[in-house]
């Protein structure tokens, strides 16, 4: 682990340099990439971020990169609000959600370049051997929202057309 302030690791990689060479690392996590944003003019934190991921590229790491996303609510999908999907692989979107009056933690991954992946949102939790994915959480729908509700499932919707009378849906 190297831990070093945001600025001076923006001021080059030759800080990492030594680091590299000596623990020899296959992935470098960055926590936070919003903590670096504190260090840069708005208008080159696009750049400056290019830059720093590229350069581990260059070095043959595979880097995990955190960013605290502000507002993932409503009509709004911004997974950060400087524009910078486009410079990773793949998006994991961590959150914490509450179902019938308790808070869990779900993810979901919203963006894996070249992959036909899962799209739904399975709940986590994080244990003392590590993180341990439970399940999909199809039972609930509008988790994005915030305001997460059972999803009807056909078994209920037609108990409810054969409660208020309608035809039948034929099984397919």
């Amino acid at each position: 682990m190297v831990c070093t302030s945001p600025n001076l690791l923006l001021e080059g990689e030759s800080i990492l340099d030594e680091s590299i060479k000596e623990i020899q690392p296959r992935r470098v996590v960055i926590d936070s990439l919003s903590h670096l944003g504190m260090y840069v003019d708005e208008k080159e934190l696009r750049k400056e971020l290019y830059r720093l991921l590229m350069y581990f590229k260059s070095k043959g790491l595979s880097s995990l990169s955190l960013w605290e996303a502000p507002q993932i609510l409503g009509s709004s999908l911004s997974i950060t609000d400087v524009g910078l999907s486009f410079l990773v692989d793949c998006i994991v979107l961590l959150r914490m959600v509450e179902i019938e009056s308790s808070m869990r933690k779900a993810l979901v991954v919203l963006k894996m370049r070249g992959s036909d992946h899962d799209k739904r949102f399975r709940e986590f939790e994080i244990t003392s051997r590590g993180i341990r994915v439970v399940g999909a959480l199809t039972e609930y729908e509008g988790l994005m929202t915030g305001s997460p509700r059972r999803s009807l499932t056909e078994e209920a919707a037609r108990a409810l057309g054969k409660a208020f009378g309608a035809k039948p849906l034929e099984k397919r």
